[in-house]
């Protein structure tokens, strides 16, 4: 059996995440899905869920089928807790059961022939447990041919396990899981070279753009439509380049043309204008809606994995949109428009952004910060501000988190989300996250001698820094300097950092673990790719989104995702900690649930040097170790 790809991997990750959503209604449909996801992905021939009931008795209560292969969901009610007993103690344990072949296991005689009566050649039995206890077991079956299961097709599915047992847990939950895909519409049309096409791809190229928004715009003054133009960038398409080669680049966008031909693109053209950037003009009477539907469906288009390699590589767009007569009235303005619309939603991180004219007043203000940006030192102009995470069981300073300020000229002190995204794009970035680095690990150094405490410093990593060659050697460099222990040192990076290099950045993530340097997952919860994360990382904590527990009260139906969060980090052996919390309330239902760690204006805001040196000197020898 092959491994599974990271397509696979994604599709079941998927499935997960909306079970675990905080809008799951339907559990036997969501359990379902679940199974014939994994039934799929793992080869097997039959699937299944059963539940334990008062009695010590188990119910058969889900099942899934291949092709061919007999239910045996209605013949296997009611069956003794015997059935199990071989592996109980096993399964209390969390342990699973593989069991290659029947043939070559050693059953009692009664056990071997109710495997038998099903057909079974081989199997694999993960136990679902919830608040310790095992509620029943989630069953794989080989039918057809005894095969051992991959380990990593096992560690998924211990992963499925856990979102099977949370979902039993909650399964009278009223709401919706399962978000129903539409299948694209294939029409298939064959794209000609003429002169006005790009030769990479066969799509028109910048000039046949230029010359459709003209005529676009002639047919609306006569016929009072809109011309609607979009610019589209792909995300992530320079790193792939840099990965794998122009030809592979190149092999890429002409799939990605061929993919959005087969598109209903009602009556709209889409251009190539160059490298990875593409263009789409329609008009029509209600062109701004149209093209906004038109854009959802090129982004499902690339939903799909690229082959490349020998993985699966997914991309995304950005998407930035403007409209005659209300934005401009000649090609070059929309044209520019669209490109500045493009521009910031590229900046916010955005799917679309239309344009408006207050585009032009925070284009001039990115240029003015990153003209200032370019000219600040790090030694003289940033300052670092300290925020202390707790241990939640003894309520000691165990961490601190860096946070980097601007001490602008002429704006004053600024807050990181006033600059970062401008910081984030700069080169310059790299040599500000070094100071960063050296300063944080001589603080932190310097705060353990004086208080005889151990704590560990949480540094954000630029995405440049991790991308760069300097990135190891520049840790190495201000832990050698400050002489702090690498694993008092954490580097926290969110999930977009981590992924958008393809598997180089994931190499240098699990050298920092190699180091002894801890990586911690930033922002876990707020997309369901983070579970896709975990088990491409070698991740020692999870930092859990603040919106899980902004306003948070006893009754709050985000407890149920926050209890599965932390059912899955212990059991994966990771470190949780939870971000945002304001107040006692939300400080006890958090602990209560058994989380490591929490941050939160609660204890305090990010604060300076000297403020947190009085913070530990208050609770002096107070602070747990980090280790």
């Amino acid at each position: 059996m092959n491994a599974p790809s990271l397509g696979q991997h994604a599709h079941v990750v998927e499935i997960i995440a909306q079970s675990l959503s905080a809008h799951v209604c339907d559990a036997d449909a969501a359990i379902d899905q679940l199974l014939a996801g994994m039934g799929q992905l793992s080869g097997v021939d039959r699937a299944y869920v059963f539940q334990r009931k008062p009695g010590d008795l188990f119910d058969n209560t889900h099942e899934w089928c291949g092709p061919g292969i007999e239910p045996m969901i209605e013949a296997l009610q009611d069956m003794p807790i015997d059935i199990i007993a071989p592996w109980r103690e096993g399964f209390e344990r969390g342990e699973i059961l593989h069991v290659p072949s029947v043939d070559d296991f050693d059953l009692v005689p009664e056990l071997r022939e109710f495997l038998k009566m099903q057909a079974i050649q081989g199997l694999l039995l993960v136990p679902l447990q919830w608040d310790g206890a095992i509620v029943g077991f989630v069953g794989f079956d080989r039918v057809k041919l005894a095969q051992p299961f991959l380990d990593e097709v096992v560690r998924i599915l211990i992963a499925v396990a856990g979102a099977v047992g949370t979902i039993l847990a909650r399964s009278d939950a009223n709401r919706e899981i399962i978000r129903t895909r539409t299948e694209l519409e294939k029409a298939v049309r064959q794209l000609r070279h003429l002169a006005m096409h790009d030769d990479l791809t066969g799509a028109p190229n910048r000039r046949a753009c230029h010359l459709a928004i003209e005529a676009a715009l002639q047919r609306g003054a006569l016929a009072g439509q809109e011309t609607c133009v979009a610019m589209i960038d792909l995300a992530q398409f320079k790193s792939i380049n840099e990965k794998y080669g122009h030809t592979e680049g190149d092999r890429l966008l002409r799939e990605i043309v061929e993919r959005w031909a087969k598109v209903d693109q009602r009556g709209a053209q889409v251009f190539r204008i160059g490298g990875d950037e593409f263009a789409v003009v329609l008009g029509a009477r209600g062109a701004t809606a149209m093209m906004e539907a038109l854009m959802a469906d090129l982004r499902h288009a690339l939903a799909r994995p690229f082959v490349l390699g020998d993985l699966d590589t997914r991309l995304n767009m950005r998407v930035g949109m403007t409209v005659a007569p209300r934005d401009g009235a000649t090609a070059d303005t929309l044209a520019a428009n669209a490109d500045l619309a493009l521009l910031t939603a590229k900046l916010d991180k955005a799917e679309i952004r239309h344009f408006n004219p207050d585009l032009r007043r925070r284009a001039l203000q990115r240029h003015e910060t990153m003209q200032d940006l370019l000219a600040a030192r790090p030694e003289r102009d940033f300052v670092l501000l300290y925020q202390p995470i707790l241990d939640l069981q003894t309520g000691a300073i165990a961490k601190v988190e860096a946070l980097l300020r601007w001490r602008h000229p002429l704006r004053g002190l600024l807050e990181l989300t006033d600059f970062i995204e401008v910081l984030c794009g700069l080169d310059h970035s790299r040599k500000v996250g070094q100071w960063v680095f050296k300063t944080a690990c001589q603080q932190v150094a310097s705060w353990n001698y004086t208080f005889a405490c151990d704590l560990a410093v949480c540094v954000n990593a630029f995405p440049l820094q991790v991308t760069g060659p300097d990135f190891l050697a520049d840790l190495a460099a201000a832990l050698d300097a400050s002489r702090l222990p690498a694993r008092c040192l954490e580097i926290e990076i969110t999930e977009n950092i981590a992924l958008q290099d393809g598997s180089q950045n994931l190499v240098v993530l699990r050298q920092l673990s190699d180091l002894a340097v801890g990586v911690s997952l930033d922002d876990f919860g707020t997309g369901f790719a983070s579970l896709t994360s975990l088990t491409q990382m070698d991740v020692q904590t999870l930092k859990i989104d603040k919106s899980f527990v902004i306003g948070l009260v006893p009754d709050d139906p985000r407890l149920v995702v926050l209890k599965a969060i932390g059912h899955m980090a212990k059991g994966l052996g990771i470190h949780s900690v939870v971000e945002g919390i304001e107040n006692a309330a939300v400080a006890a239902l958090v602990r209560e649930i058994g989380f490591d760690y929490a941050q939160g204006f609660y204890w305090s805001p990010p604060v300076d040097a000297a403020a947190l040196a009085a913070m530990l000197a208050a609770e002096q020898g107070g602070a747990v170790r980090c280790a």
